[in-house]
Protein backbone atom coordinates (compact mmCIF):
# COMPACT_ATOMS: atom_id res chain seq x y z
CA UNK A 1 0.00 0.00 0.00
CA UNK A 2 1.46 3.01 -1.47
CA UNK A 3 0.83 6.80 0.08
CA UNK A 4 -0.47 8.87 2.81
CA UNK A 5 -3.79 8.34 4.99
CA UNK A 6 -6.53 10.49 3.63
CA UNK A 7 -8.00 13.51 5.86
CA UNK A 8 -11.14 12.71 6.63
CA UNK A 9 -11.90 15.82 8.52
CA UNK A 10 -12.92 17.63 5.18
CA UNK A 11 -14.36 14.46 3.39
CA UNK A 12 -18.04 15.13 4.18
CA UNK A 13 -19.75 15.57 0.13
CA UNK A 14 -21.85 18.80 -0.97
CA UNK A 15 -24.30 18.97 -2.69
CA UNK A 16 -22.47 20.03 -5.76
CA UNK A 17 -20.51 16.77 -5.99
CA UNK A 18 -23.51 14.67 -5.75
CA UNK A 19 -23.22 12.61 -8.88
CA UNK A 20 -23.01 8.90 -8.93
CA UNK A 21 -20.48 8.85 -11.79
CA UNK A 22 -16.88 10.29 -11.42
CA UNK A 23 -15.55 11.15 -14.33
CA UNK A 24 -12.02 12.40 -15.09
CA UNK A 25 -9.83 13.13 -18.41
CA UNK A 26 -5.83 13.28 -17.70
CA UNK A 27 -3.09 13.53 -20.86
CA UNK A 28 0.24 12.14 -20.71
CA UNK A 29 3.45 12.83 -23.39
CA UNK A 30 3.25 9.38 -24.14
CA UNK A 31 2.03 6.76 -27.03
CA UNK A 32 -0.85 4.33 -25.58
CA UNK A 33 1.45 1.88 -25.88
CA UNK A 34 3.22 2.64 -23.07
CA UNK A 35 0.46 4.31 -21.03
CA UNK A 36 -0.96 0.75 -21.09
CA UNK A 37 1.54 -0.65 -20.41
CA UNK A 38 2.59 0.79 -17.42
CA UNK A 39 -1.37 0.78 -16.85
CA UNK A 40 -1.58 -3.09 -16.78
CA UNK A 41 1.77 -3.84 -15.14
CA UNK A 42 1.51 -5.06 -11.51
CA UNK A 43 4.59 -3.70 -10.24
CA UNK A 44 3.66 -0.53 -11.77
CA UNK A 45 0.48 -0.58 -10.22
CA UNK A 46 1.37 -1.18 -6.51
CA UNK A 47 3.30 2.02 -6.65
CA UNK A 48 0.80 4.75 -8.70
CA UNK A 49 -2.53 2.86 -7.79
CA UNK A 50 -3.06 -0.39 -4.86
CA UNK A 51 -1.10 -3.27 -4.18
CA UNK A 52 -2.66 -5.45 -7.18
CA UNK A 53 -2.25 -9.52 -5.83
CA UNK A 54 -3.21 -12.02 -8.64
CA UNK A 55 -3.99 -9.32 -11.01
CA UNK A 56 -3.35 -9.96 -15.15
CA UNK A 57 -5.00 -7.86 -17.97
CA UNK A 58 -7.30 -10.72 -18.86
CA UNK A 59 -10.86 -10.40 -18.89
CA UNK A 60 -12.22 -12.74 -16.71
CA UNK A 61 -9.18 -12.57 -13.96
CA UNK A 62 -10.06 -12.25 -9.91
CA UNK A 63 -7.87 -10.75 -7.94
CA UNK A 64 -7.44 -8.37 -5.17
CA UNK A 65 -6.77 -5.01 -4.01
CA UNK A 66 -5.22 -3.81 -0.85
CA UNK A 67 -6.07 -0.35 0.33
CA UNK A 68 -6.06 2.04 3.42
CA UNK A 69 -9.20 1.58 5.13
CA UNK A 70 -12.00 3.95 5.55
CA UNK A 71 -14.23 3.44 8.57
CA UNK A 72 -16.75 6.52 7.76
CA UNK A 73 -17.16 5.40 4.63
CA UNK A 74 -17.89 2.32 5.87
CA UNK A 75 -14.60 0.78 3.55
CA UNK A 76 -12.12 -1.71 4.83
CA UNK A 77 -9.99 -1.43 2.06
CA UNK A 78 -9.86 -5.20 0.95
CA UNK A 79 -11.02 -5.39 -2.27
CA UNK A 80 -11.98 -8.52 -4.59
CA UNK A 81 -11.58 -7.47 -8.08
CA UNK A 82 -12.46 -8.93 -11.38
CA UNK A 83 -11.21 -7.49 -14.68
CA UNK A 84 -14.63 -6.81 -17.31
CA UNK A 85 -12.59 -5.31 -20.29
CA UNK A 86 -9.02 -5.44 -21.39
CA UNK A 87 -7.99 -4.10 -24.32
CA UNK A 88 -4.70 -3.75 -25.08
CA UNK A 89 -3.89 0.32 -25.72
CA UNK A 90 -7.62 1.11 -25.33
CA UNK A 91 -9.77 0.28 -22.38
CA UNK A 92 -8.89 -1.90 -18.43
CA UNK A 93 -12.05 -2.06 -17.28
CA UNK A 94 -12.22 -3.56 -13.52
CA UNK A 95 -14.98 -4.20 -11.25
CA UNK A 96 -14.16 -4.20 -7.08
CA UNK A 97 -16.39 -4.63 -4.00
CA UNK A 98 -15.52 -4.40 -0.48
CA UNK A 99 -14.59 -7.81 1.13
CA UNK A 100 -15.56 -6.79 4.45
CA UNK A 101 -18.52 -4.46 3.90
CA UNK A 102 -21.58 -4.30 5.12
CA UNK A 103 -22.94 -3.35 1.90
CA UNK A 104 -22.93 -4.90 -0.94
CA UNK A 105 -21.96 -1.95 -3.08
CA UNK A 106 -19.72 -2.84 -6.60
CA UNK A 107 -17.61 -0.04 -8.68
CA UNK A 108 -16.46 -0.45 -11.77
CA UNK A 109 -13.49 1.78 -12.85
CA UNK A 110 -12.73 1.95 -16.33
CA UNK A 111 -9.66 3.57 -18.29
CA UNK A 112 -10.06 4.62 -21.67
CA UNK A 113 -6.95 5.71 -23.76
CA UNK A 114 -6.95 7.55 -26.97
CA UNK A 115 -4.60 8.72 -29.15
CA UNK A 116 -4.02 12.70 -29.44
CA UNK A 117 -1.69 14.85 -31.24
CA UNK A 118 1.28 14.66 -28.69
CA UNK A 119 0.76 11.47 -26.32
CA UNK A 120 -2.72 9.85 -25.03
CA UNK A 121 -5.46 11.21 -23.25
CA UNK A 122 -6.78 8.75 -20.43
CA UNK A 123 -10.22 8.79 -19.33
CA UNK A 124 -11.19 7.66 -16.10
CA UNK A 125 -14.40 6.48 -14.99
CA UNK A 126 -15.54 5.16 -11.63
CA UNK A 127 -19.33 3.97 -11.63
CA UNK A 128 -21.50 2.51 -8.68
CA UNK A 129 -21.81 5.04 -5.84
CA UNK A 130 -25.29 5.00 -4.47
CA UNK A 131 -26.28 8.46 -3.46
CA UNK A 132 -29.18 7.56 -1.42
CA UNK A 133 -26.26 5.87 1.51
CA UNK A 134 -24.20 8.48 3.28
CA UNK A 135 -21.07 6.53 3.59
CA UNK A 136 -21.61 6.07 0.08
CA UNK A 137 -20.91 9.54 -0.74
CA UNK A 138 -18.56 10.25 1.63
CA UNK A 139 -16.29 7.29 -0.24
CA UNK A 140 -17.36 9.19 -3.75
CA UNK A 141 -15.95 12.44 -2.64
CA UNK A 142 -12.73 10.69 -1.22
CA UNK A 143 -12.65 8.64 -3.89
CA UNK A 144 -12.71 11.74 -6.57
CA UNK A 145 -10.20 13.30 -4.59
CA UNK A 146 -7.64 10.31 -4.66
CA UNK A 147 -8.50 9.92 -8.39
CA UNK A 148 -6.32 13.59 -8.84
CA UNK A 149 -3.62 12.26 -7.04
CA UNK A 150 -3.62 9.11 -9.05
CA UNK A 151 -4.03 9.75 -12.01
CA UNK A 152 -0.53 12.02 -11.32
CA UNK A 153 1.22 9.08 -9.95
CA UNK A 154 0.35 6.58 -12.71
CA UNK A 155 1.88 10.01 -15.54
CA UNK A 156 5.38 9.71 -12.85
CA UNK A 157 5.47 6.23 -13.73
CA UNK A 158 4.82 6.66 -17.32
CA UNK A 159 7.71 9.12 -17.08
CA UNK A 160 9.48 6.85 -15.24
CA UNK A 161 9.56 3.96 -16.99
CA UNK A 162 12.24 2.70 -19.02
CA UNK A 163 13.11 3.34 -22.33
CA UNK A 164 15.60 1.50 -25.24
CA UNK A 165 16.42 -1.75 -24.52
CA UNK A 166 15.47 -1.62 -21.58
CA UNK A 167 12.10 -1.38 -22.75
CA UNK A 168 9.85 -3.57 -21.71
CA UNK A 169 9.74 -4.12 -18.06
CA UNK A 170 9.80 -8.05 -16.87
CA UNK A 171 6.42 -6.99 -15.76
CA UNK A 172 5.48 -5.89 -18.93
CA UNK A 173 6.39 -9.19 -20.76
CA UNK A 174 2.96 -11.06 -21.42
CA UNK A 175 5.19 -14.70 -22.56
CA UNK A 176 4.08 -16.79 -19.16
CA UNK A 177 6.05 -19.41 -21.06
CA UNK A 178 9.67 -18.15 -20.06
Amino acid sequence: MKGNPINLESAVPDDANDIATILLDQFYRHPPERVWAVLVCPDAMEEWLMDPIGFRPEVGTRFRFSAFPIPMADFSGALSCEVLAATPNRVLSIRWWDMKSSRQTVWTVTWTLQEVPGGTMVTLRHDGFDLDDAASRVYRTISERGWHGTLGRLGRCIDDAPAGDDWPPRCLVTDVSA
